[in-house]
């Protein structure tokens, strides 16, 4: 009787022992769809695409129609040293990944060797063969759900790949921008100091012919220093562009595939409104952020299955003989096979350990996804706002650059011909170059939102129209059909 409650009793703490290792096992998949809804912006989770499907846009820095910004991006995404650590780490999860499904397959092994031994003035000489294999296999799988986050860890590492080209690309593209800008500043200004001089050359005449106060001409002479003095402060600024595209594209400055002058570059025109949550989720980091997370819960799972039995299977087969030519031959022959199973006992500490550090690993990619989409989320919202911002205040600078010249003129030829007033000649000098430089920036603005844009969305984007698609044209035709395929701008306007 005692016997029977004994094995009964060993049976149920087997079968309650066996059902919390399974538990142990189960680990819940995050719904990353749930956590990109609770902090995606209700307008864009439905918002449809104005002409179609979204396909990668292959050539989006051609549509600037600046071969320098071209050159400069093609050479940043292929020789900085940020895409070559990427894709070193690449490399190394591919590695990884080999290790791992390495680990799934047996293992065998060849061995020759030859033995000459000498004892009582005697010689002998053995020769064998053998070969030998090896199989590890946890009964809970640890192995394979180890293979399936280093898989998942692989895929990550290659979006993280396409998202530093990416950044790379649309840093190099600020650089350039920027640089044109100041080059566009240092001309503005130049071109300031001929007006400044000739005010100063009339004030000076008309103080000694005795028409004007000597402060008028000392005045004139001050403001003709004062924008000498920024010249320096801009080429500065050229100098330190240079130096970031040099850094960005690993090239000396005087071998940057940039001319030496130009203009700032015009983003591609007739750009699609739109930017629905699956148009902002193709970013690379956002993707390769939910492989990280995927990877994270198949390496839980691994941890957990560690509590499982091992099974270790081991065979040997070979020959041993006193010749080579014996070897093989009846009599000669060694077979062996061990079998063995482990049960962790007296190593839970360690186990536990490693499920506590994988599981904090989950918390921490689960973190981490929820990161990146909020930056992807920040960095769309305000592209879009500065595109909408520079676009809206585009015309009325003009109309400011062109009545602040007109008024400009005016007040010049009144101060010349002695009827109009030095302040008034001042006051329209100084409204007209602010408006010039205010001008200038807002169309580098306007640059650097759209490539704040480009980066926001992991790329440049096209939306294809379905009569293009239904008529089987290929999609790069398709997308040069029209230039309002980019698909680049803003949500719900």
């Amino acid at each position: 009787m005692r016997d029977t409650t004994t094995k009964r009793t060993f049976k149920l703490c087997a079968a309650a022992i066996s059902a919390l290792l399974v538990a142990g096992c189960a680990v819940e998949q995050p719904n990353v769809n749930e956590m990109s809804a609770a902090v995606m912006p209700q307008g864009w989770s439905n918002a449809p695409l104005p002409f179609g499907d979204a396909a990668a846009f292959k050539h989006f820095w051609l549509r600037w129609n600046d071969p320098g910004l071209a050159a400069v991006v093609e050479r940043a995404t292929l020789a900085n040293t940020d895409v070559l650590t990427a894709a070193a780490n690449l490399r190394a999860a591919h590695a990884s990944l080999i290790s791992a499904n390495a680990s799934l397959w047996p293992s065998a092994t060849l061995d020759a060797n030859t033995n000459r031994n000498r004892a009582q003035h005697q010689t002998t000489t053995d020769y064998s063969a053998s070969a030998s294999g090896a199989w590890t296999l946890n009964l809970a799988g640890a192995q394979y759900w180890y293979a399936d986050a280093a898989e998942l860890s692989l895929r990550a590492s290659a979006l993280s790949l396409e998202d530093v080209k990416e950044s790379v690309a649309a840093e190099a593209a600020q650089a350039y921008v920027n640089l044109r800008a100041a080059q566009a500043q240092l001309a503005l200004v130049r071109a300031t100091l001929e007006n400044y001089r000739e005010t100063a050359d009339t004030a000076r005449w008309q103080f000694e012919a005795g028409t004007g106060a000597a402060s008028e001409a000392e005045d004139a002479l001050v403001q003709l220093a004062s924008a000498r003095a920024r010249i320096p402060q801009i080429e500065l600024s050229i100098t330190q562009y240079k130096n970031a595209l040099a850094r960005l594209t690993a090239l000396p400055t005087d071998q940057l595939p940039i001319s030496a002058e130009g203009v700032i570059p015009v983003p591609p025109a007739g750009c699609a409104v739109s930017m629905p949550a699956a148009l902002l989720e193709r970013r690379p980091d956002i993707r390769s952020a939910q492989r990280s997370l995927e990877a994270a819960v198949e390496s839980l799972r691994s941890a957990k299955s560690n509590y499982w039995p091992t099974l270790s299977i081991r065979g040997d087969i070979g020959t041993t003989a006193a010749t080579v030519s014996a070897l093989g031959a009846s009599g000669t022959g060694i077979i062996g096979l061990v079998g063995a199973l482990s049960v962790p006992v007296l190593n839970w500490g360690s186990l536990i350990a490693e499920e506590e550090t994988a599981a904090a690993r989950l918390d921490e990619a689960r973190a981490s996804y929820i990161s990146v989409l909020l930056r992807a989320l920040e960095e769309a919202d305000n592209a879009i706002a500065g595109i909408a911002s520079a676009e809206r205040r585009n015309s009325d600078l003009v109309l400011a650059v062109e009545h602040a010249r007109i008024a400009e003129q005016l007040s010049r030829t009144e101060y010349e011909t002695g009827i109009g007033d030095y302040a008034m000649l001042l006051t329209t000098q100084r409204s007209l170059i602010s408006m010039q430089e205010t001008e200038l920036a807002n169309r580098a603005d306007l640059a650097n939102n759209y490539i704040m844009l480009y980066r926001a969305l992991g790329g440049g984007w096209a939306v294809r129209q379905a009569e293009n698609e239904s008529s089987g044209q290929p999609e790069e035709d398709s997308q040069a059909a029209s230039s309002t395929n980019v698909g680049l701008v803003s949500s719900g306007q």
